[in-house]
């Protein structure tokens, strides 16, 4: 299942989030959940993290053993365009 962590991260920098991200590989390694990816809305003070899991809780607490603070986690759907790449690597 894929879901979005959504972190709420006043002041927070790029590099901040990218070290953090880092951390989240490591986090998640013994874990269920594989990370995929961030996007950082600067101008929202937002962080997305899409993780792969078998439960809302996992992503949860990779989130934040990486030290993203984690609001909410929300399942998730990948939509590609056409042709291109999914969530999971293959194509559609």
């Amino acid at each position: 299942m894929l879901y979005t962590a959504k972190c709420y991260w006043p002041g927070v920098s790029e590099e901040v989030v990218t070290c953090a991200a880092a951390r989240t590989g490591d986090a998640v390694r013994d874990a269920a959940a594989t990370f995929r990816g961030a996007l950082f809305l600067p101008g929202d003070d937002l962080v997305l993290c899409l993780f792969d899991a078998t439960s809302r809780a996992e992503v949860k607490e990779a989130s934040e053993a990486a030290g993203m603070p984690c609001e909410r986690v929300i399942e998730t759907v990948w939509v590609a365009p056409p042709g291109r790449p999914t969530a999971k690597g293959g194509r559609r």
